[in-house]
């Protein structure tokens, strides 16, 4: 995998000037994994390169240990083509389904396995949860590629199942489309463990997606963001549910789609019709019990947004019960007391972590403030750990991969309020 990165204008000359070929290793920008549906049967791959009359056949099997098993046949599936939003790079996407739980797969891009030059792996996720499941989450993640690389690193000396990505990602602004090349390039190199599994990601939308920021703008005006992730329900607010163990509730923070509404509707709804999941988050960008971005003559949790959130979000936390919530956007990290009713409340209040903080420079955090456990200026990830039995350790790591912070809490959610 090529590290070298293009100028805009080299780039786009290079798109426009060289003659295609056939698809190679070297020609490819990056790849992701990602789910738009179950993702104990599901597997949806995308994949970015330079020319349109490249390969857009997957290749794909069962793994068992062999390099070249002759028991298990190959499958193929043709990805769509499109391009990378406004740029003439190549995007294609496919989405495998019908896969068996708790499988590990491997899969090429190739129309023969002859013309296959790398092949790379994936676990679909279990159907029931026998053993502890990892992943981590963590948001703002790239002020330059040798800070998102930092801590590209530390995940993938992790090797979690999964990634939980809390929005901006890429800090392209619906406009620089050439900053996605960086990212996809350090998310190929590092979203991939020892033995070639890919790490799937789950995506959340940030201010720094789309031209505009905070200001609920439509769709069009986030082309990289939509073009590039497959979202469920094609929306940037959703819910993945693992089996009956695990949902994850992906939520738009006045981005694409206002606080209130119809968003805030929905997540009534989907709140309630996950009451017997075992195990719930939450994630968005923007946050309701921040560290920075402070009104004037007010705290962070007096900001427009945040009080739009502590209004129309919160409540559905803390009337159906979660595990924890992951926000992001203040470029610090975080740990809350639990807060319900927005005070203090050890027993049965709802747990926020942050605050985005991945590869961007961090900024300060604020003193004696009532609702911040554990707050100060570090990039970092945080790694969870889900246990059958209900128990969830979290850890705080940095980009030097120290564990700086850590919480275990022994119930799975907090009890719903009639």
């Amino acid at each position: 995998m090529p590290t070298h990165r293009f100028a805009p204008s080299l780039l786009f000359a290079l798109l426009l000037l060289i003659a295609p070929r056939a698809a190679s290793a070297e020609d490819l920008i990056g790849m992701f994994l990602s789910w738009q549906q179950d993702p104990t049967t599901t597997m949806t791959v995308t994949w970015v390169d330079i020319y349109a009359d490249s390969s857009s056949t997957i290749l794909y099997r069962k793994y068992d240990g062999q390099k070249h098993s002759a028991d298990t046949k190959w499958q193929t599936a043709t990805a769509k083509q499109s391009t990378m939003g406004p740029t003439t790079l190549q995007l294609r996407r496919v989405e495998l389904t019908g896969l068996e739980p708790g499988t590990r797969y491997e899969f090429g891009i190739g129309d023969k396995t002859k013309d296959v030059t790398q092949f790379w792996r994936f676990d679909t996720m279990p159907a029931k949860l026998t053993e502890p499941l990892t992943f981590v989450a963590g948001g703002d993640m790239m002020h330059n590629r040798a800070m998102v690389d930092d801590m590209n690193e530390e995940m993938q000396k992790l090797e979690p199942d999964f990634a939980l990505l809390g929005g901006d990602i890429a800090y392209e602004n619906g406009i620089h489309g050439t900053h996605w090349i960086d990212w996809l390039q350090s998310w190929t190199n590092h979203a991939v463990t020892k033995d070639k599994r890919l790490i799937p990601l789950v995506i959340t939308i940030g201010n720094h997606e789309v031209k505009g920021g905070y200001n609920g703008t439509p769709p069009q005006d986030a082309p990289y963001f939509y073009s590039i992730f497959p979202l469920p329900q094609n929306r940037s607010y959703y819910a993945l549910d693992f089996g009956k163990y695990l949902s994850l509730v992906i939520l738009d923070s006045q981005h694409t789609n206002p606080i209130a509404g119809p968003q805030a509707d929905w997540l009534a709804e989907a709140m309630s019709q996950r009451g017997d999941q075992q195990f719930l988050f939450a994630c968005y960008h923007f946050p309701a019990y921040g560290t920075t971005k402070e009104p004037e003559g007010g705290t962070p949790i007096d900001s427009p947004q945040a009080l739009a959130i502590q209004k129309n979000w919160c409540p559905s936390f803390e009337r159906f019960g979660a595990t924890a919530i992951f926000e992001n956007d203040h470029h610090n990290y975080k740990r809350s007391h639990r807060i319900r009713n927005r005070q203090r409340d050890d027993a049965n209040g709802i747990l926020y972590l942050g605050d985005g903080a991945w590869g961007v420079e961090p900024r300060e955090v604020p003193k004696d403030a009532w609702w911040l456990a554990k707050a100060e200026g570090r990039n970092h990830l945080w790694r969870v750990e889900l246990d059958p039995d209900g128990k969830v350790e979290f850890e705080a790591i940095d980009a030097e991969g120290e564990a700086f912070d850590e919480l275990e809490i022994k119930e799975p959610r907090t009890k719903p309020v009639p």
